[in-house]
């Protein structure tokens, strides 16, 4: 495999294209990753808001979203113009097809981390001073068909599973962890992906454990499986789990003191730990960790 940090600056290369290869791998990464985000999110907000203004009892959105991000997965994973760089599009994204049992306990590692971590978020709120706006919809949700709310959900959750875990755990740590290790990826990573949702109301400095926490599971679920599959499936679960609550539309566990104090995370947590152990041998035992099969 390549080693995208180790290129080489081509003297009669344009302008352009020295400089951009003269940047830090570091920086190269996070700008790569954020343009994918950007460019993953753009369509499917524009076609979710026209849908909701032109007819919002026919929730077309929703189709011509899944279409969009079928055609930004295939351009990720190395289809398209140009053909020079499709092998390094599809090791960046990280989208190997993993074994029946890898899946199982991915997901059930997996799942019992994303509640453990999703635990965190009303740990936090119970401390944090949080703006009256934090967990309110962008829209009044209330104004369209079930249906129609239903389809928005699930639009939101596809589009943060495909879109943020190509850009972060795909992209951006691909590019950082060939060059500077596990560890630092994940950090920066983890740090770029609270960056991002800093425009949500509730993403203050004291939700920044929370993601660094989301990010390390996530890079780690990675680094066993060598694939974002897994992360992707999790992702879109429970962001078309918690993004309902967050609005106001499904009740949340937040009166709960079993939840408020910790022990739904620590409980969860430590089962967490048992089954990615058990991961981990499955992994060894089918050499994931072998980077010349990614």
């Amino acid at each position: 495999m390549s080693n995208s940090g180790d290129i080489a600056i081509n003297p009669d290369a344009p302008l352009v294209l020295r400089l951009w290869q003269g940047l830090p791998i570091i920086l190269r990464a996070i700008i790569v990753g954020m343009l994918i985000l950007f460019v993953g999110q753009l369509p499917p907000g524009v076609f979710l808001l026209t849908s909701l203004k032109l007819s919002p009892s026919i929730p077309w959105f929703l189709p011509a979203t899944l279409f969009w991000l079928w055609l930004f997965w295939q351009y990720l994973s190395g289809k398209g113009w140009p053909h020079s760089t499709a092998q390094q599009r599809l090791d960046d994204l990280r989208g190997r097809r993993l074994t029946g049992r890898v899946w199982i306990w991915s997901m059930i590692a997996g799942g019992l981390g994303m509640i453990s971590v999703m635990g965190l978020i009303f740990v936090t709120s119970r401390f944090a001073n949080l703006p009256k706006v934090a967990y309110e919809a962008p829209f009044d949700v209330s104004t369209y068909p079930s249906w129609t709310v239903f389809c928005i959900f699930l639009n939101i959750a596809a589009v943060a599973g495909v879109v943020e875990e190509a850009a972060f755990r795909g992209y951006m740590l691909s590019h950082i962890q060939r060059r500077h290790g596990w560890i630092i990826g994940i950090v920066i990573t983890g740090v770029m992906f609270f960056v991002s949702h800093l425009s949500h109301a509730y993403a203050s400095i004291a939700f920044l454990p929370f993601f660094l926490a989301y990010s390390l599971l996530h890079g780690y679920l990675v680094y066993l499986t060598r694939s974002i599959l897994p992360s992707i499936v999790l992702h879109t679960v429970f962001d078309f789990i918690v993004v309902p609550m967050q609005y106001g539309v499904i009740a949340n566990p937040g009166h709960s003191t079993f939840v408020t104090h910790g022990a739904l995370s620590l409980i969860f947590g430590i089962a967490a730990v048992a089954a990615f152990r058990r991961l981990a041998t499955i992994a060894r035992e089918e050499k994931l960790a072998d980077e010349s099969a990614v």
